[in-house]
C-alpha cells in the first residue's frame, strides 16, 4: 500500500516537472494557495489543542470514528438526510441511546461493519498499543465508546466537539476555497490532471 502511494507521488512529481502545469505552479496562484493552505492547517491543529483539548493523534483517531460513522450514515440514509442539521440530529440521538451511536446507525453486524482498534492502526499507521492507549483515554473523556458488539463509536462528549468544532472548520474551509478562487489557485487545481 505504501509502495502504491510512493508511486503515485512520484507520478505527480514527474508530471509537474514535465508538464506545462509546472510553469503555472511556480507562479503566484500556487505559492499563494499553498500559503493559505498552510495557515488553514496550522489553525486547524491549534484549534484541536485549544477547543478539543487533546493531542492531534488522538483527534485523528476520533476522525477515523467520525468518518466510519458518516460512511455508515451515507450508505443507509437518502441524500436529503445528509445535511449538517440531519447529521447533528443523528449524533444527538446517541445521547438519548445510552451514549452508543452504533444503535443510531443500526450496524449490519453480519458484514462486521464495525470499527476496531486494528482498523484504526491500519488507517493511521499507529502501533496497536499506542492506539489502544489513546482510545482508552478518549473513552474516559467520553469522546469515544467501545463495546465488543459494536466496536469503536462516538461517545456522548463528541456532541460538544461537533457543535463547536465542525461549524468553525466549515467556515475556515469556505474561506480557504474563496481565497483560492480569488487568487486563481482553485481553478488551477481543478484543471490539473494526473
Amino acid at each position: 500500500m505504501e509502495d502504491v502511494k510512493k508511486k503515485e507521488i512520484s507520478k505527480i512529481r514527474n508530471k509537474l516537472k514535465k508538464d506545462p502545469v509546472s510553469e503555472l505552479l511556480t507562479q503566484k496562484p500556487f505559492a499563494e494557495g499553498m500559503y493559505h493552505f498552510g495557515t488553514f492547517i496550522i489553525d486547524y491543529y491549534v484549534r484541536v489543542k485549544q477547543q478539543v483539548e487533546i493531542d492531534y493523534e488522538s483527534f485523528m483517531i476520533i476522525q477515523v470514528a467520525v468518518t466510519h460513522q458518516l460512511y455508515s450514515l451515507n450508505k443507509k440514509k437518502s441524500p436529503s438526510n445528509r445535511s449538517y442539521a440531519n447529521v447533528e440530529i443523528e449524533f444527538n440521538k446517541l445521547i438519548e441511546l445510552n451514549h452508543d451511536i452504533s444503535d443510531t446507525f443500526q450496524y449490519d453486524l453480519k458484514n462486521k461493519n464495525r470499527l476496531t482498534i486494528s482498523s484504526v492502526c491500519l488507517v493511521l499507521d499507529l502501533p496497536k498499543e499506542t492506539a489502544r492507549r489513546k482510545i482508552s483515554l478518549l473513552c474516559k473523556k467520553n469522546l469515544l465508546h467501545v463495546s465488543k458488539k459494536n466496536g469503536i463509536s462516538l461517545g456522548s462528549s463528541y456532541k460538544k466537539v461537533f457543535q463547536k468544532f465542525v461549524p468553525k472548520t466549515v467556515y475556515e474551509m469556505s474561506r480557504l476555497l474563496k481565497t483560492w478562487k480569488k487568487s486563481g489557485a482553485l481553478n488551477h487545481l481543478l484543471d490539473f490532471e494526473i
